[in-house]
């Protein structure tokens, strides 16, 4: 069983490539995916068509990856736009908090734990995956609207500079609990679905947790989760590497039973999918837009923009690992057969990259579920692989038990 091989310590991370590499948390990223990128394919759309964008214009400029960038968009254009990111966002960490549920009874030897429980955990606590970023948000936003007040205040003729100069420790304590929070709000991303899928948290708890985690063990998240990175981008290498070999072998066969039928077929169906055009226009940069064209406060803008960087760089390094299918032919007329399968075939390459893209995410799940394990042992001495009344009562008798315990148990008869 998994749990006598823990250590409690950076060495259990290097189990997350291994662990991650699994059908059923692939799967769970894969639909994860998925959905978000419909939801935000379908309102990029149209918030272009109503700042009177045609959709035939749209759809020949940008194709399967369309962004709103420059000045020509409206506010709700805009709105549009960043709900579907949001949305995109959310299916993430709700496939991340599945991937969590499944992790930690894997751990405990219980690997009959299928996808679709893994689903019905998330439609009974889909209220804390959503209400937890925007408690958090609720939290810094308080804690700059009064910032603003007592600033406000301080413009008051005589009384202003008094209050200001009484109340300045309060503040200067205000302030750095504000950069806290924010840091806690950065973290909270990748603590807290492992909280709510492998400890079945509510929303409190998963604040309380962010909280918690990142004043006792703000090192650790940095060093553990430097450590997962290079994971993610060796393995999700390792994994394209395997898929370009596979693709090169099978175009080796094929041209020679095919000939340029399959040419025809092959190069339609990856300029169908053009990743060229993303990798290089990296559009989450275009997400700080809005909030410089509003003129908000320097500090929130500076805090989004910082956020925003964040996951534009972990997106494009994890972009830059996909496999890059490369095929070169001499063109040619294609028939509208050729071009119906060319259309079929894009869909498998599709699917192809979503599972080497949600392999890589299934590692920064399992690994955050890791360093959450790790990190309630060494705060509150709590071992939840063995001991987690919250997923499985140690006081059951036979259908709780897992398999590798029956299996255990019948070894021990013999």
């Amino acid at each position: 069983m998994f749990e006598k091989k823990l250590h409690f310590n950076y060495k259990d991370i290097f189990l997350s490539p291994r662990l991650a590499l699994s059908p059923k948390k692939i799967w769970v990223f894969i639909l994860g995916n998925l959905y978000g990128y419909i939801a935000y394919w379908v309102l990029t759309f149209i918030a272009m068509i109503l700042s009177g964008v045609e959709i035939n214009e749209a759809l020949y400029d940008y194709g399967l990856y369309p962004y709103l960038s420059g000045t020509d968009f409206s506010p709700i254009s805009w709105s549009i736009y960043y709900a579907g990111i949001i949305f995109w966002a959310l299916s993430l960490l709700a496939s991340s908090t599945a991937v969590s549920s499944i992790t930690i009874r894997q751990l405990r030897g219980d690997n009959f734990y299928s996808a679709n429980d893994a689903f019905d955990q998330i439609l009974k606590k889909w209220k804390t995956i959503l209400f937890t970023p925007i408690t958090l948000i609720l939290i810094l936003l308080a804690l700059i609207v009064i910032g603003g007040f007592f600033a406000i205040l301080g413009r008051i003729s005589f009384i202003g500079p008094l209050l200001v100069a009484i109340t300045y420790p309060l503040l200067f304590l205000g302030s750095i609990f504000l950069v806290f929070s924010y840091l806690v709000f950065i973290s909270s991303f990748s603590l807290y679905p492992s909280a709510v899928g492998a400890y079945d948290e509510d929303t409190i708890g998963s604040v309380f947790h962010a909280y918690q985690t990142t004043f006792n063990q703000p090192w650790r998240i940095l060093t553990y989760n430097i450590l997962l990175l290079p994971l993610v981008i060796l393995s999700m290498k390792l994994l394209s590497w395997f898929c370009q070999l596979g693709f090169n072998v099978m175009n080796l066969f094929s041209e020679q039973v095919m000939g340029s039928s399959y040419s025809n077929i092959m190069s339609y169906a990856l300029s169908v999918l053009n990743l060229d055009f993303i990798l290089a226009n990296a559009p989450l940069y275009e997400i700080t837009f809005l909030t410089d064209s509003l003129s908000l406060q320097s500090l929130v803008s500076v805090f989004v923009n910082i956020l925003t960087s964040l996951f534009a760089e972990i997106f494009n390094i994890i972009l830059s690992c996909l496999p890059l299918l490369e095929y070169s032919t001499d063109g040619g007329y294609i028939s509208s057969v050729e071009t119906i399968a060319g259309l079929i075939l894009s869909i498998s390459f599709i699917f192809l990259y979503l599972s080497v893209l949600s392999y890589g995410f299934s590692i920064v799940s399992v690994g955050q579920t890791i360093i959450f394990i790790i990190f309630k042992k060494l705060n509150d001495d709590e071992n939840l692989v063995l001991d987690n009344p919250h997923i499985i009562n140690k006081n059951s008798d036979s259908i709780e038990h897992s398999s590798a315990e029956i299996l255990d148990s019948i070894s021990e008869e013999e």
